[in-house]
């Protein structure tokens, strides 16, 4: 969808710039092309609005795109999305349940190799936290291959894809192995305290998504 823009310093009658696609609406944003009040306009629009107030819906629009290529093409063939918004608190709460379900069945298979490497102690009132600190570190490293894995190569853990969610990255690009370790790294970390963040920003934003500048996205898909 083409996308237009008034540039304040042409003069008059030649301010109106464009056509534009969302991709490239969103590189001049992150060149400090546009500030809040730089109105613009696209077919359904009624008139011209700030874009300020409609960045987010169009950084939604084009991460919709991108994430629907990789769902295609690596988890459901020719699947239809209709539309995604930035997904709550509350259902990524729902997916990381889940996630925790997945990683209990995961470390109960690897029983073998964990009971080889460490000795996972009964916790009694003279446990202290180096004793625990093997069996701690080893669900740590599986939570964070876990996630990196998944996150990589189907843009989501387990939990987020039963649930139609989606990790993308603000630009729309493919997740990355650096992005997706950094991400799964501090989401793993704080004891989860970070992901509380998503209850309060506008984009759902959780600490880790901050730090490795992503969105997660609820997927409706269409018929």
């Amino acid at each position: 969808m083409d996308w237009y823009y008034i540039d304040s310093s042409k003069p008059e009658g030649k301010r109106r710039n464009g056509p534009w696609s969302p991709r490239q609406m969103l590189l001049f944003a992150d060149q400090g092309a546009f500030i809040p009040e730089t109105l613009v306009w696209r077919d359904g629009f009624e008139s011209w609005k700030p874009w300020g107030t409609v960045e987010p819906e169009l950084k939604t629009e084009f991460q919709t795109e991108t994430i629907k290529q990789v769902i295609e093409e690596k988890i459901l063939p020719n699947i239809t999305i209709s539309k995604a918004s930035y997904a709550g608190f509350g259902v990524r709460l729902c997916a990381f349940f889940i996630d925790l379900i997945v990683l209990q069945l995961i470390f109960a298979l690897l029983t073998p190799i964990h009971s080889q490497l460490i000795v996972i102690p009964e916790v009694t009132q003279q446990t202290t936290l180096e004793d625990l600190m093997p069996a701690m570190s080893f669900i740590f490293c599986l939570m964070f291959f876990y996630n990196s894995f998944f996150l990589k190569n189907f843009s989501g853990t387990l939990g987020k894809i039963i649930l139609g969610l989606a990790v993308v990255r603000h630009d729309g690009k493919a997740i990355t192995w650096s992005c997706a370790f950094l991400r799964s790294f501090l989401s793993s970390s704080f004891f989860g305290i970070g992901c509380l963040l998503a209850a309060f920003d506008i984009e759902k934003r959780a600490l880790h998504d901050f730090m490795a500048d992503t969105r997660v996205l609820k997927l409706q898909r269409g018929i």
